[in-house]
């Protein structure tokens, strides 16, 4: 239709295309805003998982070469079981360490020299308990590790469940196990201690998926050394557990 607009009396206009084209102008600046939001958020997500991964990454990489280093040299491993004090000591540094770390994690570049020095301290403690195993177990133990850790992170990454409701369950049943390995020392049977490995690495499996779908959906970007170190302590535990368990199944 036409509309009777300023001018003279009896003009008529046709209306404005700024009356029509407005709205649609201002459509198309919202759907751009939100499109430029989403995009950093990606963009952000993908750079923070990047960052956890290349820290886990490196990480495991000295464990290994610590561990295969205590494995091969003949020497090492003779001064580790005769040295059977250093395991304490090994594990109250990585503890303290772990604590300053848990208090300065967010102050760079402290929080990366916490972590490189943590890191140290618990690959040599693991390297130190894989000098008790047979080399085959050691193997077979961290070709399983990291087969089930690529395998519940694949799954966790792609999954829509929520995972985060089986926290509470999962600490609940950690607690249980600590409690457990105290008590085998009073109760030390072959069963007892097949059971509480086969327990123990199913719990950190647990662990792998909750702390992966943390990773995604709860913690901030500034996190992203606390997610490391989750991750690392949850493949070092399924780790250790894994060798117990077939170490205590070629006893059967």
């Amino acid at each position: 239709c036409l509309l009777r607009l300023h001018g003279h009396p009896g003009e008529l206009r046709p209306p404005s295309l700024g009356s029509f084209h407005h709205p649609f102008l201002l459509h198309v600046k919202v759907v751009r805003n939100k499109v430029l939001e989403v995009t950093v958020a990606v963009l952000k997500a993908l750079a923070f998982l990047r960052k956890v991964y290349t820290i886990l990454s490196l990480q495991v990489l000295v464990t290994t070469v610590t561990s295969a280093l205590f494995l091969y040299f003949e020497s090492i491993r003779t001064f580790v079981h005769e040295s059977p004090v250093l395991i304490l000591v090994l594990s109250l540094g990585s503890f303290g360490v772990l604590l300053a770390l848990t208090l300065h994690r967010h102050k760079h570049p402290l929080n990366l020299y916490l972590l490189s020095g943590f890191t140290l301290l618990e690959a040599l403690t693991v390297a130190f308990v894989v000098t008790f195993y047979d080399v085959y177990i050691v193997l077979q133990a961290f070709v399983l590790t990291t087969a089930v850790f690529l395998g519940l992170t694949v799954y966790t990454l792609q999954s829509k469940r929520d995972f985060s409701k089986f926290g509470a369950g999962l600490f609940t049943a950690l607690w249980i196990l600590c409690l457990s390995g105290i008590l085998k020392f009073f109760f030390h049977s072959e069963t007892v201690e097949l059971v509480i490995a086969a327990v123990g690495a199913l719990l950190f499996c647990g662990f792998i998926v909750y702390d992966t779908h943390s990773l995604m959906h709860r913690l901030s970007p500034e996190e992203y050394v606390f997610a490391a170190i989750d991750l690392y302590l949850d493949i070092i535990n399924l780790f250790l557990h894994l060798l117990r368990f077939l170490e205590a199944v070629n006893k059967k």
